[in-house]
């Protein structure tokens, strides 16, 4: 089902946990970064065989009161490569969220995201587990720096003590360092009837308006969205969601397009501009299910959606799917593995399907009280249905963190 407000926001493996801060220290090793540039040959660059240093700083946690939920997650790092200081950074990335119960039938919810970041991969320790419009996995194709920022609120009223209803809106933006890149600017609204029809399962239906702009008149995109819904608690530990429905894309833009042999011999060009546009429906859902365990979490999804785009492609249609374990010890260790991948295909634009599959794990293990060891590797597979763009990355990163409290530090 939606979430809004505190909702996830600073668990840990899906449990509230009281605000904690760590600090971390790590050698890195990267291979397969791909900055926004080109070569004497006008062929892209690719950086292999880096080695470094990253210091993370870090709070996640929630709060609660009597009739309110506060929920904080907070990464920063600075980075630094020996001998291409060109690539060296600062990343900060933040999600807030509140729920405020006004009375036993309305609540009020507010969310916020936003940050920046340099690496598309994601640095240990930098990546939000929360994601929205504009911080979707897998969505940046190069290492370039990103600026990125999410807002709303919504409210919930009770119908009765089993039906309600949601509604509420969004702000969002994105920026691209690179020339030619292109940024978003965008807003959308949504509403949502749920009905409890046991004490463990849900239906209802959604609707959604979305609105994407792209600065520099590269276009726009008007999306709406139906979904019906389905929640349903299996067991005491087995959780399933299920949405299913359909998006209508009206999109408009420009792009290039080759010229006829006649018109390259007479004027000496090859590609021109056009416009273009496009208004189809498409089909879309989404399927998640969950085990939670006495000190760990396990979580499986596929999603079938519509996308902004990553500055190359604009509004697009969107397949991904993630598979996530994370273990918490009660004293020394911490675990979690993923793996995943997303499919880009634009809507409007003449582009073939981008791909992205990704692949990672990272421990914690407490050697005294507060100081533990950390190790993470992270694998990234890109391609674009072409021989010019098929390539894999690879990051290690090792190192020591010094995080108070009781549990051993969470890898999201």
């Amino acid at each position: 089902m939606p979430s809004y407000g505190a909702g996830t926001i600073g668990t840990q493996n899906g449990q509230d946990v009281n605000l904690r801060f760590f600090a971390d220290a790590s050698f890195m090793y990267e291979t397969g970064l791909l900055p926004y540039a080109v070569n004497s040959k006008g062929n892209l660059v690719t950086v292999n065989g880096l080695t470094g240093e990253v210091a993370v700083l870090g709070a996640y946690g929630v709060h609660s009161w009597e009739n309110a939920q506060l929920g904080l997650d907070y990464r920063g790092n600075f980075r630094h490569f020996d001998g291409e200081s060109s690539l060296d950074g600062i990343d900060q990335q933040i999600a807030l969220g509140y729920t405020l119960r006004l009375s036993n039938r309305w609540y009020f919810d507010a969310r916020g995201l936003g940050g920046t970041f340099g690496e598309g991969a994601g640095v240990e320790g930098i990546s939000l587990p929360v994601t929205g419009i504009v911080n979707q996995p897998g969505s940046t194709i190069f290492d370039t720096r990103t600026y990125f920022g999410q807002g709303g609120v919504s409210t919930t009223y009770y119908l009765t003590a089993r039906t309600s209803f949601t509604a509420g809106g969004d702000g969002f933006l994105t920026r691209y360092q690179g020339a030619g890149l292109v940024g978003l600017n965008g807003y959308m609204f949504h509403g949502a009837l749920q009905h409890r029809i046991s004490r463990w399962t849900t239906i209802g239906a959604e609707y959604e308006h979305l609105n994407f702009y792209y600065p520099g008149e590269f276009g726009q995109s008007s999306i709406n969205m139906y979904q019906g819904l389905l929640g349903s608690r299996l067991s005491r530990r087995w959780t399933v969601s299920l949405q299913a429905g359909a998006f209508q894309a009206e999109v408009q833009g420009i792009q290039q397009v080759p010229v006829s042999p006649v018109i390259t011999a007479l004027l000496g060009i090859t590609n021109t501009t056009a416009t273009y546009y496009s208004s189809r429906i498409f089909p879309m859902g989404q399927a998640m299910l969950t085990r939670q365990f006495r000190r760990a979490n396990l979580a499986m999804s596929y999603v079938r959606s519509v996308s902004p785009g990553n500055g190359v492609y604009l509004a697009s249609r969107v397949q991904s799917g993630l598979a996530t374990f994370s273990y918490t010890g009660t004293r020394n260790l911490s675990l979690n593995v993923s793996l995943g991948a997303v499919a880009y295909r634009s809507v409007g634009q003449n582009l073939q399907t981008y791909l992205q599959a990704t692949g990672g794990a990272g421990l914690s293990y407490r050697l005294i009280r507060a100081l533990s060891f950390t190790l993470r590797f992270d694998r990234r597979y890109e391609d674009i249905g072409s021989l010019f763009y098929n390539r894999f990355s690879s990051s290690v990163t090792a190192g020591f963190a010094f995080a108070p409290g009781p549990l051993p530090l969470s890898f999201h």
